[in-house]
Parts: C-alpha cells; structure tokens; sequence
C-alpha cells in the first residue's frame, strides 16, 4: 500500500468515524471529511467529523451536495482514485461517481442483493435472519445495486438485540475498508459478490412502528422487542393510558393451555421480578420497562395479574 495514497470520505455515522481514524493510522492520507446533520439515534455528530478533520488536516465539508468545484478541485488536485462512504442520505450523481478510477466504497449492513435502503437490521431481525451481512459495496446510482467487494457474515441469535449486532458491525467495518480499498486499487474492477439493481428494497421505520400488538403470535412480538432496541426508541404499549417501553423480553412457552385476551398480564414473579403477558400465541415475559422516564425491572411496576397492556391507535 502506497502510504501516500490520498482518499476522501463521505457520509455520517460511528461506521465512517472509526474507519476514517483506522485508516489514517495505517498510512492512508484524508483530503476531505464530507458529512451532514446526524440522526437522532447516531453517536457521532457533524462537530465529531469536524474535529477528526482538523486533527487530520483534512478539509471538512458540511453539504448536501457533492458536485462542487471546490470538491472537485481536492479530488483533481491530489489524484484521488477511490472514496469512502456510509450513512449518506442524498442520492450520488453519477457524473460524481465517475471522478472516481476506483469508485466510492460504501459500507452497509444488509444480505445484498436484497435488504436494500432503510432500516436493513430491524427488518432483519423481525423477518427471522439467522445472520446480517456487513458490506463493503461500490456505490452505484441504483440504490445498493453496485459490486460488493467484501464482506462479513454476524449471526443473529434469537437472543440478540440490534444494539449487539450494530456494535460487531462496527467492530468489523474499519478492516472490511482496509480490504477493500487494497482491493481496488489493485484491480479497479473488482469484487466478492456481483452487484444486482434487484432484490428485496427496506424502507424506514417510523417510531410508531414498534408498537406492541399483543394480538400478534409472541415470537413475533419477542422479535420486534429486539429489533426496536438502543439506540433507537424501543417498543412500546400502554399501561393506565401511559406509554411504557419493553427494553428486555424473552418468549415464554407456556406449559398448559390458558385463555387470555392478549396483553393481559398473567404472572408476576417477585423472585425474578419479571411479569408475563398473553399474547396471541404464547406469552411474553417481560424484564426490563421504561415509565415516565424511568426504567425499572417489569414488576417494579406491575404488581397485579388484573391488568392489562393495551394497544393505543394513531388513526
């Protein structure tokens, strides 16, 4: 590896901050730092990347738009042949991608060709993946559809939650950069998995989305407790009119057959301090809640099996 090699990159998140840095320490140079407004959810902000550039004298961009001749003028000037990019939300031009002999290389979680766009590792999680992959894929204009050029399997347990898997992932992305920038700059064409404008397309979530609907079979709403998970806002029902969020739940397969209308509340352990609820298949035992800002083990709150969880409608 040449260690005068010059890269630029692009995009938000942990992903892109930890792999800027790894890179940096083994030789790779940075021009630019290009970012926008963080989510709500990220750890790393816009002021992090800022700072990392200055330490690293790179220029530091906050933008919505890439094709500008002060951008371009960095990536003529110092003969830039490959980019690397994550989290970015604006769609990239093509005549933007061209500036670049080795392309713009994207990190993204999700079994590519399908898992697509937004929200790959809740829905995953929800759809009963056994594993996620972490990519690292040339960036196309077609969403997600270039060559993926490595790759890493992380196994998803039925006892994982979406904070576990986003931590391996990023645990993995700086070295499946390092593989892949090596890659392609010693062949510029290529790759571990072609590249398919088809596949199965994610769209986000919204926060309403992680309500609980305890009329569903339990595995499914177990699932849903993972996949809703920090960072994000956490699955939820209502208890007297008042949210409270589910942050730790397992399925419970109960031993006999019950009648219970789902959501009702059926067994308070205070040795465990764990409840369990109904649900339409199977029940639910529930350890770890959230009321009124606080959280709490379910039985802190919970005291009675004649109560029950309700489902709240937005319509």
């Amino acid at each position: 590896m040449n260690s005068r090699e010059n890269l630029i990159a692009i995009g938000r998140s942990r992903y892109l901050y930890d792999a800027i840095r790894y890179l940096k320490s083994i030789g790779y140079t940075f021009k630019a730092i290009i970012t926008e407004e963080a989510y709500e959810e990220y750890d790393i902000k816009h002021h992090d990347f800022e700072k990392l550039a200055n330490c690293i004298g790179a220029r530091f961009f906050i933008t919505k738009v890439l094709y500008t001749d002060e951008i371009i003028e960095i990536i003529k000037g110092n003969n830039i042949r490959v980019a690397i990019s994550a989290n970015w939300k604006f769609t990239i031009p093509k005549k933007f991608l061209d500036l670049f002999e080795c392309g713009i290389l994207n990190f993204h979680l999700g079994n590519l060709p399908d898992y697509k766009g937004n929200a790959t590792v809740n829905w995953s999680i929800i759809n009963g993946e056994r594993h996620i992959n972490a990519n690292i894929h040339k960036m196309d204009p077609i969403l997600d559809a270039g060559d993926v050029i490595c790759r890493k399997a992380i196994p998803i347990t039925d006892d994982s939650y979406i904070a576990d898997i986003l931590k391996q992932a990023e645990e993995a992305a700086p070295l499946l950069y390092e593989e892949a920038v090596k890659k392609v700059l010693e062949d510029p064409d290529a790759f571990e998995l072609k590249g398919s404008v088809h596949g199965l397309r994610c769209y986000p979530r919204l926060p309403e989305d992680s309500q609980i609907d305890w009329h569903q079979n339990a595995e499914d709403i177990h699932k849903l407790v993972r996949a809703s998970g920090h960072p994000y806002s956490g699955a939820f029902t209502f208890f007297d009119g008042e949210k409270v969020i589910i942050w730790k739940a397992s399925y419970y397969q109960p031993q006999e057959p019950f009648l219970a209308v789902p959501g009702h509340v059926v067994a308070v352990d205070k040795n465990t301090n764990n409840i369990i609820v109904a649900c339409k298949n199977g029940m639910l035992e529930v350890q770890e809640i959230e009321h009124m800002g606080k959280r709490m083990p379910a039985a802190a709150l919970i005291k009675s099996i004649r109560v029950r969880f309700k489902f709240k409608s937005y319509v």
